[in-house]
């Protein structure tokens, strides 16, 4: 049970800590170090709480279902429209953003272009999605620890070179921040990876809940440390006109090959980590939603309507991180917060949930709904 518990926090974890985590200084840069904090302390209490009201609603059902059912049940057809299409554009969304992310790094690495290497990540990652759940569980926990590690060399190596009167550069303007929503939330993502994460564990909530505390708070303690070094490393001036990982990782290695290829390393396994929870997650929506045979004929049809059109995507467009991060926050706001709050309301009004229920009551729940509105409109802005 212990190594299943650690296999989900390292999906929960992993999902998040990747391209949400090196789009962050991108992102809030220009905000400056305490603005950026204080943003992404707030972040992770809202990503918490929607967790928590996601996994009431789980609960509710059991194991063995998925966001397309549950939406079916409770908010009838419509809802079960928006909630599934939303969690398919999304998923679809951060898969590009990692694909092109990859595809960055290993352009910078090697002889090859950045299509080239989206290409290489894209087809390595479909072979594993496709050879079964136990080996991509196990495969995403080995790669997640080795991402910590690599993530520890990292900050060690950046701790040496820092320049603390970075630190107190940038300005907390309203409209930056508000604009910096979408990347903040998708940074803690996970979210519509929880069906999938009852459904390898069982639905003990005490081990659920600590599932989902150790593993949303993994990266906000690792966001932090993060956000100090980046912005120790470069300024936010340099920050705001970034728009891929590579451009990142070569200012902050500061001209250096040793130091970029330590970056490197961690970015790889930061990316691959979240691809891999996001890919796995997609892969049991699109069996559940077409009602795909798991033989190998069935995974293999699975696995293409996984892989096909991000890579496509990615493949057109080779410096959209950014971008597809911010059309991913829209999307995601809807999926773990609009859509568990309608559910959380009906059902609790209905009598139902009663086993477990996430803190705060209604209020909770009306102020969690206008915080999504607010990163919606803002990933538009």
């Amino acid at each position: 049970m212990f190594s299943k518990e650690l296999g989900a926090i390292s999906i929960v974890a992993g999902t998040s800590i990747g391209a949400g985590m090196l789009g962050l200084p991108m992102a809030i840069g220009s905000l400056g170090f305490v603005a950026g904090s204080l943003a992404i302390l707030f972040m992770w209490f809202i990503a918490i709480y929607a967790g928590l009201l996601f996994l009431e609603i789980n609960l509710e059902f059991g194991k063995g279902v998925n966001v397309n059912f549950m939406t079916r049940k409770v908010l009838g057809k419509y809802g079960q429209l928006l909630g599934t299409g939303s969690v398919f554009f999304l998923f679809y969304c951060l898969l590009v953003a990692y694909l092109t992310g990859m595809g960055g790094i290993i352009a910078s690495n090697t002889g090859l272009n950045a299509q080239m290497g989206t290409l290489l990540f894209g087809c390595i990652s479909a072979l594993l999605l496709f050879s079964g759940t136990e080996l991509v569980v196990t495969a995403n926990k080995y790669l997640f620890i080795a991402m910590l590690v690599g993530m520890v060399v990292s900050f060690v190596t950046l701790g040496g070179q820092l320049t603390p009167d970075n630190l107190t550069l940038g300005e907390a303007k309203v409209k930056a921040l508000v604009l910096s929503l979408p990347v903040l939330f998708t940074s803690f993502g996970y979210h519509p990876c929880i069906p999938s994460i009852v459904n390898y564990v069982g639905d003990d909530k005490k081990t659920l809940i600590r599932i989902l505390t150790i593993g949303s708070t993994i990266p906000f303690i690792c966001y932090f440390a993060w956000l100090t070094l980046v912005l120790g490393s470069a300024t936010p001036a340099q920050l705001v006109t970034m728009d891929n990982v590579d451009v990142l990782l070569a200012q902050m290695s500061g001209g250096s090959s040793w130091v970029i290829t330590i970056l490197s390393l961690f970015a790889s396994l930061a990316l691959i980590t979240s691809f891999i929870g996001v890919a796995f997650a997609l892969f049991d929506l699109v069996a559940e939603t077409f009602r795909r045979k798991n033989d190998k004929a069935g995974r293999a049809g699975t696995t293409a309507i996984v892989f096909v059109p991000p890579l496509a995507a990615a493949l057109l467009a080779p410096n959209g991180f950014i971008a597809a991060l911010g059309h991913a926050g829209a999307a995601f706001t809807i999926i773990a917060i609009f859509i568990p709050c309608a559910m959380a309301w009906k059902m609790r009004a209905a009598g139902q949930n009663k086993a477990f229920r996430a803190f705060g009551g209604k209020p909770a729940l009306v102020a969690s709904f206008v915080c999504g509105i607010v990163i919606v409109v803002a990933s538009y802005l």
